[in-house]
């Protein structure tokens, strides 16, 4: 009996589907990515605004 890996769905387990698998996590780490650096933007933009209030709130 043959390994998976020697199975014509093994072959296209291994050539195929585990490099479409691959790439979908790059994209999703990318995504995720850039995410982040969307909610740190949006996290200074909000620290900025809170110094002004307060800075305005003294005066």
């Amino acid at each position: 009996m043959p390994e998976f890996y020697q199975t014509m769905m093994g072959r296209k387990f291994y050539e195929r589907d585990v490099v479409d698998i691959i790439k979908q996590l790059k994209k999703i780490a990318n995504e995720m990515e850039r995410a982040n650096e969307l909610k740190e933007r949006e996290l200074r933009i909000r620290e900025q605004e809170l110094q002004v209030f307060l800075t305005e709130k003294r005066c």
